[in-house]
C-alpha cells in the first residue's frame, strides 16, 4: 500500500470507533448470554432475556471514551509530504544553475569566470593580482563546494521527505490493521494481526563529517568542503518495504486492540522523532562547519572556500590605473 490522505485517515479513525462499538457490543451480548446460561444451569429455569446495558448504554460509552481516535489519526498525517515539493525544487534549481560543482555544465554566469581568468592572466599589477587571488582563482573550489552544500540540503529534505511519508504510511497500515483486529475481537486467540515499523528504514545511512580546516600557510580556499549527507531509502516510495519491527495489534478484547493501537502509536511517535534528530544532527554538524570555514577567513581577511572577498578592484576609482599589460 502507498498511504493515506490526511481525510481518509479522519475517516479510518471513525472507522476504528464504529467497530470498536459493534466488538463491545458483542461482548456485552456475550457476556449477558454467559450469565444467562449459568443461571439456567444454577437454577433450572429460562434465561432472564435482559442485559445490565442496552445496546444504545453501551455505544454511547464506547463513543464517548474513543472521541479522540479520528482527531488524532487526522492530526498525525501532518507534516504532508507533498508539501515539500516547493523547496525541493528550488534546491534542485539551485543544483542545476551550480552544475555539481563542473563549471562546463553550469549557468553560463558561472562559466565566464574561467575565461576572466584567461584574459586578466595578460596583466599585471596590484589589481590584477587581487582579482586573480581573491576571487577568479578561488572561484571554481567556491562553485563547486556550493554545489555540495545544495546536494547536502537537497539529500536531507529527501530524507526528512521520507520519514514523513513513512510516518503516514505506518499510521495508514495502524489503522487498517486496527480495524482488523476490532474485527476479530471474541475469537479466542483475538486474531494475529501485526504491523511493521515502515519509518524506521526512512534514513538509510548517514555519513561522518569530515574537514580538516585549514590553518597555517594554507591557503583557505584550496580543496573541497565534505560535508555530511544522509541518504533517503528509496524503499519508502516502494510497495515492498522492508519491515524492522514486528508489532501485534490482534487481541481478544476491545481494550486491548485499543490498548496496542496507543502503544503503536507510541512506537511510529519514538521512530519519528529518533529519524528527526539523526537529520537533525547532520546539519548541525555542517552548519558547525561551514560556519568556523567562514569565521576562520574573515579572521585572516581572505577568500574562503564558501564565498569570496570582493576584489579591491570593484571598488577602484580608476581600476585599470592598477592594471599594467605584460
Amino acid at each position: 500500500m502507498s498511504y493515506y490522505s490526511k481525510s481518509e485517515l479522519r475517516a479510518k479513525g471513525e472507522e476504528i470507533v464504529d467497530e470498536a462499538v459493534a466488538a463491545t457490543i458483542r461482548e456485552a451480548d456475550s457476556c449477558a448470554d454467559a450469565q444467562d446460561g449459568l443461571h439456567r444451569d444454577e437454577h433450572g429455569t429460562d434465561a432472564h432475556g435482559s442485559h445490565e446495558y442496552s445496546h444504545e448504554e453501551v455505544e454511547g460509552w464506547v463513543r464517548e471514551q474513543l472521541a479522540w481516535i479520528p482527531d488524532h489519526f487526522e492530526r498525525e498525517a501532518d507534516p504532508e509530504p507533498d508539501n515539500f515539493e516547493g523547496i525541493s525544487d528550488a534546491v534542485n534549481t539551485t543544483m542545476s544553475k551550480l552544475g555539481g560543482g563542473d563549471s562546463a555544465s553550469a549557468d553560463p554566469n558561472i562559466a565566464f569566470s574561467a575565461k576572466a581568468q584567461a584574459e586578466i592572466e595578460e596583466w599585471d599589477g596590484v589589481f590584477s593580482e587581487n582579482f586573480q587571488n581573491g576571487f577568479t582563482i578561488p572561484f571554481p573550489t567556491i562553485v563547486q563546494n556550493q554545489a555540495a552544500v545544495a546536494k547536502m540540503l537537497n539529500d536531507s529534505l529527501g530524507a526528512i521527505v521520507n520519514v514523513y511519508r513513512g510516518k503516514r504510511r505506518d499510521y495508514s497500515e495502524l489503522a487498517d490493521q486496527t480495524i482488523a483486529a476490532l474485527k476479530n475481537c471474541g475469537a479466542r486467540d483475538g486474531g494475529d494481526e501485526k504491523m511493521g515499523l515502515t519509518i524506521l528504514g526512512a534514513v538509510a545511512g548517514i555519513a561522518a563529517a569530515a574537514l580538516a580546516i585549514p590553518s597555517g600557510g594554507t591557503s583557505l580556499y584550496v580543496g573541497g568542503i565534505v560535508l555530511a549527507t544522509i541518504a533517503g531509502s528509496a524503499a519508502i516510495g516502494g510497495e515492498t518495504v522492508p519491515k524492522e519491527k514486528n508489532l501485534a495489534l490482534g487481541a481478544p478484547t476491545v481494550m486491548e486492540v485499543i490498548s496496542n493501537m496507543i502503544s503503536r502509536q507510541s512506537d511510529i511517535y519514538t521512530a519519528v522523532y529518533d529519524q528527526e534528530e539523526k537529520i537533525a544532527g547532520v546539519l548541525d554538524g555542517n552548519y558547525e562547519l561551514l560556519t568556523s570555514v567562514r569565521q576562520l577567513g574573515a579572521a585572516r581577511r581572505m577568500a574562503t572556500p564558501l564565498t569570496p572577498l570582493r576584489p579591491s578592484i570593484a571598488d577602484a576609482e580608476d581600476p585599470s590605473s592598477g592594471l599594467t599589460p605584460e
